[in-house]
């Protein structure tokens, strides 16, 4: 597992370091004292995990973990302050650790991290022959078929699938590019870092942009030659 690092002090940082390297198979990438330099790391590199501070002068974590993109790594904030271990419930953090960061507390955080990468990796391509998948949606399982989806939409550690003939669309714990993995060879290709459309559903296409069920998408750069094969 490969983790990056935010924290305006810099011997924050070296704890950091130093901790890591107690702990078998995670990889620290880089540390950062300012958020700017880890936003652009992040959208040039891939990182399965965030650790930020959450209070930092320039911009607190708690806002720069909303600023970041759908497809975010997993988030794990340091607080010196137990009240604030709640504030960013809302994000879907993996755990919060409160300094000074102890050996043990550390480990425990890896660990729990890893087992949610394991969790969304751990599902394998649907074979050709597959209509349908479960997912677990609102302590459920919900049938899923395959023709029924128009566009997924990436939600962080979430995502929306939005699906023909349903007003509501299904939120479920994935990431997307685990089920675009999953689901190519059925049709249902990346358009976005943060959509996938079933091609079959596509209704228009305008420069940069894809129609599906009337809603317009965006299509990234990275994808646009792909799409003209569909």
């Amino acid at each position: 597992m490969t983790f990056i690092a935010l924290d305006d002090e810099p011997l924050a940082l070296v704890l950091i370091e130093k901790l890591a390297a107690e702990v078998p198979d995670i990889h620290l990438l880089a540390t950062f004292t300012d958020a700017t330099a880890a936003a652009d790391f992040l959208q040039n590199n891939t990182a399965d995990l965030l650790l930020t501070d959450i209070n930092m002068p320039d911009v607190s974590g708690l806002d720069f973990v909303r600023q970041l993109p759908d497809e975010r790594p997993m988030v794990i904030f340091l607080t010196a302050h137990k009240e604030h271990a709640h504030e960013g419930f809302d994000l879907d953090v993996v755990d919060y650790l409160v300094k000074p960061v102890s050996p043990e507390r550390f480990q425990k955080a890896m660990i729990k991290a890893a087992a949610r990468l394991v969790l969304q990796e751990k599902l394998d391509p649907l074979p050709a022959q597959e209509t349908s998948f479960f997912v677990f949606s609102e302590y459920i399982q919900v049938k899923i078929t395959i023709a029924d989806i128009l566009f997924i939409e990436s939600m962080g550690d979430y995502v929306k699938i939005h699906l023909a003939g349903s007003a509501k669309p299904i939120l479920t714990l994935e990431r997307l590019k685990n089920l675009a993995a999953r689901l190519e060879k059925h049709g249902i290709r990346r358009i976005h870092r943060s959509y996938l459309v079933n091609v079959e559903k596509i209704e228009a296409r305008q420069k940069s942009q894809i129609c599906v069920a009337g809603v317009w998408l965006p299509m990234g750069e990275t994808f646009l030659g792909l799409g003209k094969n569909w």
